[in-house]
Protein backbone atom coordinates (compact mmCIF):
# COMPACT_ATOMS: atom_id res chain seq x y z
CA UNK A 1 0.00 0.00 0.00
CA UNK A 2 1.69 2.91 -1.08
CA UNK A 3 2.72 5.93 2.07
CA UNK A 4 -0.18 8.74 0.70
CA UNK A 5 -2.89 6.10 0.96
CA UNK A 6 -2.13 5.36 4.46
CA UNK A 7 -2.35 8.79 5.08
CA UNK A 8 -5.79 9.32 3.53
CA UNK A 9 -8.65 10.13 6.42
CA UNK A 10 -12.07 9.13 6.61
CA UNK A 11 -14.68 11.49 5.19
CA UNK A 12 -16.58 12.84 7.23
CA UNK A 13 -20.52 12.91 7.96
CA UNK A 14 -23.04 15.40 9.02
CA UNK A 15 -22.00 18.38 6.34
CA UNK A 16 -23.58 19.79 3.39
CA UNK A 17 -22.06 17.41 -0.17
CA UNK A 18 -21.27 20.74 -1.37
CA UNK A 19 -19.16 22.56 1.35
CA UNK A 20 -17.75 20.02 1.94
CA UNK A 21 -16.86 19.41 -2.22
CA UNK A 22 -15.43 23.57 -1.41
CA UNK A 23 -13.58 22.51 1.03
CA UNK A 24 -11.42 19.91 -0.31
CA UNK A 25 -11.27 22.09 -3.74
CA UNK A 26 -9.81 24.82 -1.70
CA UNK A 27 -7.11 23.19 0.85
CA UNK A 28 -4.70 21.87 -1.26
CA UNK A 29 -4.40 25.70 -2.81
CA UNK A 30 -4.36 27.03 0.58
CA UNK A 31 -1.67 24.33 1.81
CA UNK A 32 0.39 25.38 -1.37
CA UNK A 33 0.25 28.81 -1.11
CA UNK A 34 1.15 29.07 2.46
CA UNK A 35 4.39 26.82 2.08
CA UNK A 36 5.66 28.10 -1.18
CA UNK A 37 5.01 31.87 -1.42
CA UNK A 38 5.39 32.76 1.85
CA UNK A 39 8.53 30.72 1.99
CA UNK A 40 9.72 32.59 -0.96
CA UNK A 41 8.53 35.74 -0.42
CA UNK A 42 8.91 36.53 3.08
CA UNK A 43 12.62 37.92 3.93
CA UNK A 44 15.25 34.53 3.26
CA UNK A 45 17.51 35.86 5.37
CA UNK A 46 17.63 35.22 9.40
CA UNK A 47 16.85 38.00 12.01
CA UNK A 48 20.12 38.49 13.67
CA UNK A 49 20.50 37.00 16.90
CA UNK A 50 21.81 38.36 20.08
CA UNK A 51 22.16 35.80 22.14
CA UNK A 52 22.96 32.29 20.55
CA UNK A 53 20.81 29.26 21.18
CA UNK A 54 21.84 25.47 22.17
CA UNK A 55 22.15 22.46 22.36
CA UNK A 56 22.70 22.97 17.74
CA UNK A 57 20.86 19.18 17.41
CA UNK A 58 17.13 20.62 18.25
CA UNK A 59 17.80 23.19 15.23
CA UNK A 60 18.78 20.49 12.78
CA UNK A 61 16.51 18.08 10.79
CA UNK A 62 15.65 14.78 12.08
CA UNK A 63 13.51 13.29 9.68
CA UNK A 64 14.27 12.60 5.51
CA UNK A 65 10.72 12.94 4.57
CA UNK A 66 10.16 16.05 6.21
CA UNK A 67 13.89 17.44 5.17
CA UNK A 68 12.37 16.79 1.85
CA UNK A 69 9.26 18.92 2.30
CA UNK A 70 10.95 21.74 3.82
CA UNK A 71 11.75 20.08 6.90
CA UNK A 72 7.79 20.39 7.70
CA UNK A 73 6.96 17.63 10.41
CA UNK A 74 4.23 18.81 12.68
CA UNK A 75 1.21 17.13 10.74
CA UNK A 76 2.88 13.66 9.14
CA UNK A 77 2.08 10.30 10.23
CA UNK A 78 5.72 8.52 10.61
CA UNK A 79 7.40 7.33 13.63
CA UNK A 80 10.09 10.18 13.51
CA UNK A 81 7.01 12.71 13.70
CA UNK A 82 8.45 12.18 17.86
CA UNK A 83 10.66 14.66 16.34
CA UNK A 84 8.16 17.17 15.53
CA UNK A 85 4.72 16.32 17.30
CA UNK A 86 4.52 13.72 19.75
CA UNK A 87 0.37 14.19 19.55
CA UNK A 88 0.89 12.78 15.94
CA UNK A 89 2.15 9.22 17.65
CA UNK A 90 -1.38 8.26 17.43
CA UNK A 91 -0.85 7.46 13.95
CA UNK A 92 2.21 5.99 14.02
CA UNK A 93 4.09 3.13 13.77
CA UNK A 94 7.59 1.27 12.26
CA UNK A 95 11.21 2.24 13.05
CA UNK A 96 13.68 4.24 10.45
CA UNK A 97 17.30 5.56 10.76
CA UNK A 98 18.68 8.08 8.58
CA UNK A 99 21.74 10.34 8.60
CA UNK A 100 23.07 13.77 6.62
CA UNK A 101 26.59 14.42 5.61
CA UNK A 102 27.03 17.92 5.91
CA UNK A 103 30.83 18.28 5.46
CA UNK A 104 33.91 16.26 5.34
CA UNK A 105 33.87 16.15 9.61
CA UNK A 106 30.57 16.89 9.74
CA UNK A 107 26.88 14.89 9.85
CA UNK A 108 23.90 14.18 12.05
CA UNK A 109 22.11 11.45 12.29
CA UNK A 110 18.25 10.08 13.79
CA UNK A 111 17.12 6.54 14.75
CA UNK A 112 13.31 6.26 16.19
CA UNK A 113 10.73 3.67 16.83
CA UNK A 114 7.04 3.94 17.45
CA UNK A 115 5.44 1.16 18.72
CA UNK A 116 0.82 0.85 19.32
CA UNK A 117 -0.59 1.18 23.14
CA UNK A 118 -4.32 1.70 24.03
CA UNK A 119 -5.60 4.29 21.21
CA UNK A 120 -2.52 6.23 20.84
CA UNK A 121 1.31 5.00 20.97
CA UNK A 122 4.71 5.46 22.46
CA UNK A 123 8.04 6.37 20.72
CA UNK A 124 11.54 6.68 21.53
CA UNK A 125 13.77 8.50 18.99
CA UNK A 126 17.65 9.89 19.60
CA UNK A 127 19.27 12.60 17.50
CA UNK A 128 22.89 12.96 17.29
CA UNK A 129 25.77 15.20 15.57
CA UNK A 130 29.67 15.17 15.28
CA UNK A 131 31.83 17.98 13.67
CA UNK A 132 34.91 20.34 14.30
CA UNK A 133 34.32 24.03 15.36
CA UNK A 134 36.65 27.01 15.09
CA UNK A 135 38.35 28.28 18.08
CA UNK A 136 36.61 30.81 20.18
CA UNK A 137 33.29 30.37 19.49
CA UNK A 138 30.76 29.97 22.59
CA UNK A 139 28.73 27.47 21.12
CA UNK A 140 28.25 25.77 17.47
CA UNK A 141 25.48 27.08 14.59
CA UNK A 142 24.39 25.62 11.26
CA UNK A 143 26.98 27.30 9.39
CA UNK A 144 29.66 26.74 11.97
CA UNK A 145 29.50 22.87 12.14
CA UNK A 146 30.45 22.86 8.51
CA UNK A 147 33.63 24.66 8.89
CA UNK A 148 36.25 22.35 9.10
CA UNK A 149 37.28 23.50 12.73
CA UNK A 150 39.62 21.70 14.83
CA UNK A 151 37.91 21.56 17.89
CA UNK A 152 35.86 18.52 18.21
CA UNK A 153 32.16 18.95 19.19
CA UNK A 154 29.09 16.42 19.48
CA UNK A 155 25.53 17.02 20.23
CA UNK A 156 22.76 14.75 20.96
CA UNK A 157 19.38 14.77 22.28
CA UNK A 158 16.97 11.53 23.36
CA UNK A 159 13.55 11.76 23.86
CA UNK A 160 10.77 9.25 24.77
CA UNK A 161 7.09 10.06 23.84
CA UNK A 162 3.32 9.56 24.51
CA UNK A 163 0.23 10.17 22.46
CA UNK A 164 -3.26 9.58 23.15
CA UNK A 165 -6.52 10.08 21.99
CA UNK A 166 -9.15 12.01 23.91
CA UNK A 167 -12.77 13.52 22.78
CA UNK A 168 -11.44 13.35 19.19
CA UNK A 169 -8.38 15.32 19.59
CA UNK A 170 -4.91 13.71 19.71
CA UNK A 171 -2.87 14.90 22.77
CA UNK A 172 0.90 14.12 23.06
CA UNK A 173 3.68 15.06 25.49
CA UNK A 174 7.55 14.06 25.03
CA UNK A 175 10.19 14.23 27.54
CA UNK A 176 13.82 14.90 26.38
CA UNK A 177 17.93 15.25 27.29
CA UNK A 178 19.95 17.32 25.31
CA UNK A 179 23.06 17.88 26.00
CA UNK A 180 26.53 19.80 23.36
CA UNK A 181 29.87 19.37 23.93
CA UNK A 182 32.63 21.72 22.66
CA UNK A 183 36.04 21.09 23.91
CA UNK A 184 36.05 21.87 27.81
CA UNK A 185 32.73 22.63 26.87
CA UNK A 186 29.39 21.24 27.98
CA UNK A 187 25.79 22.39 28.27
CA UNK A 188 22.74 19.61 29.69
CA UNK A 189 19.12 20.39 29.67
CA UNK A 190 15.91 18.45 30.34
CA UNK A 191 13.18 19.30 28.19
CA UNK A 192 9.69 18.96 27.18
CA UNK A 193 7.54 19.29 24.23
CA UNK A 194 3.31 19.49 24.06
CA UNK A 195 1.07 18.45 20.61
CA UNK A 196 -2.20 18.76 19.81
CA UNK A 197 -3.76 17.55 16.40
CA UNK A 198 -7.79 17.31 15.01
CA UNK A 199 -8.87 16.51 12.10
CA UNK A 200 -11.15 18.71 10.18
CA UNK A 201 -12.35 18.19 6.04
CA UNK A 202 -9.79 15.32 5.88
CA UNK A 203 -7.31 17.81 6.68
CA UNK A 204 -5.28 17.09 10.05
CA UNK A 205 -4.23 20.69 12.09
CA UNK A 206 -1.62 20.34 14.20
CA UNK A 207 0.10 22.25 17.18
CA UNK A 208 3.46 21.41 18.74
CA UNK A 209 5.42 23.57 21.28
CA UNK A 210 8.83 22.07 21.84
CA UNK A 211 11.59 22.55 23.92
CA UNK A 212 10.37 24.01 27.29
CA UNK A 213 13.28 24.18 29.87
CA UNK A 214 15.24 26.52 31.86
CA UNK A 215 17.09 29.09 30.47
CA UNK A 216 20.12 29.15 32.82
CA UNK A 217 22.68 28.53 30.43
CA UNK A 218 26.42 31.09 30.85
CA UNK A 219 29.25 29.92 28.40
CA UNK A 220 32.18 32.35 29.95
CA UNK A 221 30.25 35.23 29.76
CA UNK A 222 27.91 34.65 26.99
CA UNK A 223 24.45 34.06 28.07
CA UNK A 224 22.69 30.54 25.79
CA UNK A 225 19.28 30.30 25.06
CA UNK A 226 17.06 26.88 24.47
CA UNK A 227 16.20 27.00 20.33
CA UNK A 228 12.14 26.97 22.20
CA UNK A 229 10.16 26.78 19.19
CA UNK A 230 6.31 27.00 18.22
CA UNK A 231 4.64 25.32 15.21
CA UNK A 232 1.42 25.14 13.84
CA UNK A 233 0.64 23.19 10.61
CA UNK A 234 -2.02 21.17 8.58
CA UNK A 235 -1.53 18.09 5.96
CA UNK A 236 -3.74 17.15 3.48
CA UNK A 237 -3.87 14.08 1.29
CA UNK A 238 -5.92 13.70 -2.15
CA UNK A 239 -5.68 11.82 -5.42
CA UNK A 240 -5.23 13.24 -8.51
CA UNK A 241 -5.82 10.10 -11.13
CA UNK A 242 -2.93 7.66 -10.57
CA UNK A 243 -1.19 9.61 -8.25
CA UNK A 244 -1.63 9.88 -4.11
CA UNK A 245 -0.52 13.80 -3.17
CA UNK A 246 0.35 15.21 0.13
CA UNK A 247 0.34 18.79 0.65
CA UNK A 248 1.60 19.79 3.72
CA UNK A 249 2.32 23.42 5.18
CA UNK A 250 3.38 24.79 8.56
CA UNK A 251 4.47 28.46 10.29
CA UNK A 252 6.93 28.01 13.00
CA UNK A 253 7.57 30.74 15.67
CA UNK A 254 11.31 30.57 17.32
CA UNK A 255 11.83 32.26 20.56
CA UNK A 256 14.03 34.82 19.33
CA UNK A 257 11.28 36.36 17.55
CA UNK A 258 12.50 34.76 13.90
CA UNK A 259 8.91 33.13 12.48
CA UNK A 260 9.49 30.75 9.61
CA UNK A 261 6.69 29.51 7.26
CA UNK A 262 7.40 26.07 5.26
CA UNK A 263 5.82 23.19 3.57
CA UNK A 264 6.10 21.08 0.52
CA UNK A 265 4.42 18.61 -1.93
CA UNK A 266 4.63 14.68 -2.09
CA UNK A 267 3.37 13.15 -5.01
CA UNK A 268 3.24 8.94 -5.19
CA UNK A 269 2.33 6.26 -7.67
CA UNK A 270 1.95 2.92 -7.25
CA UNK A 271 2.36 0.48 -10.08
CA UNK A 272 1.42 -2.99 -7.85
CA UNK A 273 0.10 -3.36 -4.39
CA UNK A 274 3.24 -3.15 -1.86
CA UNK A 275 5.27 -0.93 -4.69
CA UNK A 276 5.43 2.69 -4.36
CA UNK A 277 7.89 5.61 -5.74
CA UNK A 278 7.75 9.58 -4.26
CA UNK A 279 9.14 12.77 -5.45
CA UNK A 280 8.89 15.49 -3.20
CA UNK A 281 9.32 19.36 -3.06
CA UNK A 282 9.46 21.62 -0.59
CA UNK A 283 10.31 25.15 0.57
CA UNK A 284 11.35 27.21 3.84
CA UNK A 285 12.14 30.88 5.00
CA UNK A 286 16.01 30.42 5.54
CA UNK A 287 17.05 30.14 9.10
CA UNK A 288 20.73 30.69 9.76
CA UNK A 289 23.22 28.57 7.71
CA UNK A 290 20.21 27.52 5.83
CA UNK A 291 18.61 28.17 2.11
CA UNK A 292 15.12 27.59 1.02
CA UNK A 293 14.81 25.00 -1.40
CA UNK A 294 14.93 21.28 -0.32
CA UNK A 295 13.97 18.44 -2.27
CA UNK A 296 13.29 14.29 -1.71
CA UNK A 297 12.51 10.89 -3.05
CA UNK A 298 11.68 7.51 -1.49
CA UNK A 299 11.33 4.41 -3.24
CA UNK A 300 8.63 1.10 -0.90
CA UNK A 301 8.70 -2.06 -1.55
CA UNK A 302 5.96 -3.30 0.63
CA UNK A 303 7.14 -2.68 4.54
CA UNK A 304 10.46 -1.47 3.50
CA UNK A 305 11.30 2.61 2.45
CA UNK A 306 14.39 3.72 1.29
CA UNK A 307 14.27 7.98 1.83
CA UNK A 308 16.37 10.57 0.19
CA UNK A 309 16.45 13.92 0.53
CA UNK A 310 18.73 17.42 -0.36
CA UNK A 311 19.11 20.82 1.03
CA UNK A 312 20.08 23.72 0.39
CA UNK A 313 22.85 25.26 3.04
CA UNK A 314 24.31 28.91 2.59
CA UNK A 315 27.73 29.42 1.36
CA UNK A 316 26.44 27.33 -1.79
CA UNK A 317 26.36 23.97 -0.05
CA UNK A 318 23.94 21.07 -0.25
CA UNK A 319 23.14 18.86 2.56
CA UNK A 320 22.51 15.30 1.52
CA UNK A 321 20.05 13.17 4.15
CA UNK A 322 19.22 9.33 3.54
CA UNK A 323 17.04 7.07 5.28
CA UNK A 324 15.73 3.91 6.04
CA UNK A 325 12.32 2.76 7.34
CA UNK A 326 10.27 0.02 8.28
CA UNK A 327 6.93 -0.34 8.90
Amino acid sequence: MAAAARERLPQPSGYPEQTLANTQHLMPSLLKRSAFAAAILLPTTALSQSVPSAPVILNLPASTRALGLGNTGVALRDDDVIFYNPAMLVNASGFSASGEYLASNAGSGALSAVTRYDNGGIGIGVQFANYGLPGGVPVATRPLISAHGSVPGSSLAATIGFGQTFKGYRLGVAAKYAEEVEGSTRITRPLADLGVAKDFFRTTFALAVQNLGSDDVVVGSQPINLPMRTTLGASKSDSYGPFDVNFTAAVAMLRTDFVQPSGGVEANYSWLSGWNVALRAGARRSAIGEEPFTTGASFTNDRLTFDYALETLSGNRLGHRFGIRVR
